[in-house]
């Protein structure tokens, strides 16, 4: 008969076939044991001493029948022991399938205390930070859905209020009119573009080395400043840039996407006097990109929301500028995706954004 025919006929619970096996285990050693000893006690004691085969025969069965009692015993307490050693060890383990089960209902049960720093305390720590990220994962996901509901509602709302009204003749058309119905539908756009690049990223976050590739950081900075150049032009603006040159392992298009997204907001919200200006520069083991420029302040507390998704300092005027409140998150997302940190600092009127990107991921 095969080992699986003979598990069949053991219990289900895990903790009464551990310690159905383990009793065999140890019955057996105490068994071998005893009889070992038994033999050779007998045989000792026959060849040292002066006794008579009725004697013999005496002292071999009181020795089987002390040696049997003894080992019965110890069998017994031995499994005892064992059994709720046993228990204790494993009650992490059915703490957490007891949490699974709650788990699979949609609920997120409390994490699970750890007892110990073996393997069963290594499984429990690793269920309570994953259910630590579902339930993060979880509260992002309502968030932006609510979010992405709320930005949407107004746009769709205007929209369909004048095209209804266009329709059943309360309305005509006119230019202004069709440039506003535009400016909605390219708010629409810019809006689903920008969702999409971030769940880009958060793809990309699971494979570090996603189409990265060793470039020379200042032409990329360089390339992004030019393409600002006519809007600066029309708005008489200026861009001062001091961009040292480094060979970077990063991401190109991502980078290139991080500075001009900390470029157009640095025109977008322009208020002031002077010039915008991005140096870049090495600095330890990272390379620094940092974008200043004059801005209303933003004082400490916005300063750590300013990066989470769709957040405004100002909506109303966001929406006058066209801010969606994804730009930064997609920032932030494209930098940690290079191990490295985006930080912002307002001072006296000038607004910084820093970038640190680790140039000890460069790949040689």
């Amino acid at each position: 008969m095969s080992m699986n025919k003979w598990f069949r006929f053991l219990p289900k619970s895990f903790l009464w076939r551990l310690t159905i096996v383990n009793v065999f285990v140890i019955s057996s050693a105490i068994l071998l044991t005893g009889w070992a000893v038994y033999e050779t006690a007998c045989f000792l004691v026959d060849g040292i001493g002066n006794f008579s085969v009725i004697r013999q025969q005496q002292f071999n069965a009181t020795l089987f029948e002390y040696l049997l009692i003894f080992t019965g015993i110890a069998v017994c307490i031995s499994s005892v022991i064992h059994f709720y050693v046993t228990r204790k060890l494993i009650s992490p383990i059915n703490e957490l399938i007891e949490a699974i089960k709650i788990l699979k209902k949609g609920t997120y049960p409390a994490p699970i205390p750890i007892q110990s720093k073996d393997e069963v305390g290594k499984l429990v720590s690793h269920y309570n930070e994953l259910l630590y990220q579902l339930q993060k994962n979880e509260e992002q996901r309502k968030k932006l859905v609510d979010d992405v509901s709320h930005e949407l509602r107004t746009p769709i709302a205007n929209l369909t209020g004048y095209l209804y009204a266009l329709k059943s003749g309360d309305l005509q058309g006119s230019k202004q009119l069709f440039a506003a119905l535009h400016e909605q539908t390219e708010r629409l756009t810019n809006m689903v573009e920008q969702i999409e690049r971030l769940n880009e990223w958060d793809d990309h976050t699971k494979q570090q080395h996603t189409n990265k590739e060793t470039v020379q950081i200042k032409e990329i900075v360089d390339q992004c400043i030019q393409l600002f150049s006519l809007k600066c032009d029309q708005t008489g603006l200026r861009i001062d840039a001091d961009i040292e040159r480094e060979e970077v392992f990063i991401h190109k298009e991502g980078i290139r996407q991080v500075v001009t997204i900390l470029l157009d907001n640095a025109i977008r919200y322009y208020e002031g006097n002077g010039s915008i200006s991005v140096i870049g520069m090495k600095q330890d083991s990272a390379y620094v990109i940092s974008v200043s420029g004059p801005g209303a302040p933003i004082n400490r507390e916005e300063q750590s929301k300013i990066f989470d998704r769709f957040y405004r300092i100002d909506p109303s005027r966001n929406r006058k500028t066209g801010g969606s409140g994804l730009g930064l998150a997609i920032a932030k997302e494209i930098i940690e995706n290079h191990k490295g940190t985006i930080t912002v600092q307002s001072f006296t009127g000038i607004n910084t954004f820093t970038c640190k990107l680790p140039t000890k991921n460069m790949r040689s």
